[in-house]
């Protein structure tokens, strides 16, 4: 069995640890209101399960997910050529204003 899918499995179950503890403390707190007791402080276990599941959940998905690429804006150009980044067809206007502007540019100054 690969370390990845043994930190994918030890991730989903912390995750329903964390549901779990969800699910107690709202049940929790319907019982307390349902009684009519006025401290809705939730239990120590409860908070102890969130809180470790929330750890055990992050370090399994930290350790997990393998080697990171790099960001950097060197090492993104490097797959591109500098006519391939300043050629992109979505940048090309054929229906733009030179038409228009052209033949006044081609008529020679009136002078007087």
């Amino acid at each position: 069995m690969s370390a990845k899918l043994v930190l994918q499995g030890i991730a989903v179950a912390a995750f329903m640890a964390m549901l779990h503890s969800g699910y107690s403390a709202r049940e929790y707190l319907m019982y307390s209101k349902s009684i009519g007791r006025q401290d809705l402080s939730l239990p120590i276990e409860i908070v102890l399960e969130c809180l470790v599941s929330l750890a055990i959940m992050t370090v399994a998905l930290v350790v997990g997910v393998g080697k990171l690429k790099p960001i950097s804006y060197e090492a993104e150009m490097k797959r591109y050529s500098i006519d391939g980044v300043f050629s992109r067809p979505s940048f090309q206007a054929f229906n733009h204003r030179g038409r228009y502007l052209h033949p006044l540019v081609d008529q020679p100054a009136v002078t007087q």
